[in-house]
């Protein structure tokens, strides 16, 4: 059977298939950024613990604070280069990625930050909803199990 041939049967025994909507097809997980405002040069700390803890994704931007005097008058003198972690994930993910960001904070005054979570609303496709869900991430640890990758 020709390429064109083997493609035009593939095409049509799609079309004769009933489409099921993918919520019913795979299970669909709420998701959440997950901010962490930490000084500068801590991010990478956050970023790997987060990936080991099973998040899909993170993103680090470089910010820089500008507080009002009275604010700084109030909190004192303090460094104003922040980091700027965005970590999506599943949203059973939070409790855990809170506790690593508790403890990292506990660990000196230079490594204080502050942590907090949104839900996603919605997400438009399922290709990305399935990158940022993390979707293969069942069938990746039980391949790890068993020796395979």
């Amino acid at each position: 059977m020709s390429m064109l041939h083997r493609i035009k049967a593939e095409k049509t025994s799609k079309a004769s298939r009933p489409q099921v909507p993918f919520e019913q097809r795979e299970p669909i997980y709420p998701l959440s950024l997950f901010f962490t405002i930490v000084e500068r040069n801590q991010s990478r700390y956050y970023e790997n613990a987060y990936q080991e803890a099973g998040a899909s994704m993170s993103l680090t931007l470089y910010a820089h604070s500008m507080p009002p005097e009275e604010i700084l008058a109030i909190l004192g003198e303090m460094e104003t280069k922040k980091d700027i972690v965005i970590t999506v994930c599943r949203s059973e993910l939070i409790p855990s990625l809170k506790e690593i960001a508790q403890k990292r904070f506990a660990v000196s005054k230079a490594a204080k930050g502050v942590a907090f979570a949104c839900p996603i609303d919605a997400v438009q496709g399922i290709a990305a909803y399935r990158f940022l869900a993390d979707q293969n991430k069942d069938i990746r640890m039980e391949e790890t199990k068993h020796g395979r990758k």
